[in-house]
């Protein structure tokens, strides 16, 4: 035998077969009718919610997921939860949408690109950096230029 199926109740077992045949048949709708999707959508939400209940419910340890989110996971999502508020023609927006601000941050970003350089110390507590000819120009401990007065 198995020393990891030794473990699994079999009420649990059933429970994940029965989740599993739902989602298998909330598929089988999708694809038989993509325009039902607004509802089935929603009602796969809830089953997959359900089946973490159930994996809980039998002390099933879930953990947070081990990726970071990135602004293109938070821009994804928001574009199709609006669709599903708004209808299949905000989704073509929202998506639209996306890419657009997608491309602006990435090219802010391409053009934001700052050059290095390190920002030092003296004795005294005053901070300067070094140019590219080679001067020590006094500033703050930002690398901002002082301005005499």
């Amino acid at each position: 035998m198995n020393p990891v199926t030794e473990i699994i109740e079999p009420g649990l077992e059933n429970a994940l077969k029965n989740h599993k045949e739902r989602m298998n048949s909330l598929y089988a709708e999708i694809i038989a009718n993509p325009y039902r999707a607004q509802v089935l959508i929603d009602d796969i939400r809830r089953e997959v919610v359900s089946t973490a209940a159930t994996l809980m419910e039998n002390r099933v340890p879930l953990s947070v997921p081990k990726k970071p989110r990135t602004m293109t996971d938070v821009l994804q999502e928001a574009a199709a939860e609006a669709g599903m508020m708004m209808g299949s023609n905000a989704v073509a927006a929202g998506v639209s949408f996306f890419r657009n601000v997608k491309d602006k941050v990435n090219q802010s970003a391409a053009e934001g690109v700052e050059e290095e350089f390190v920002v030092y110390e003296d004795e005294n507590g005053n901070y300067f950096f070094i140019d590219e000819d080679g001067d020590e120009i006094d500033c703050d401990q930002f690398g901002n230029p002082l301005t005499e007065e």
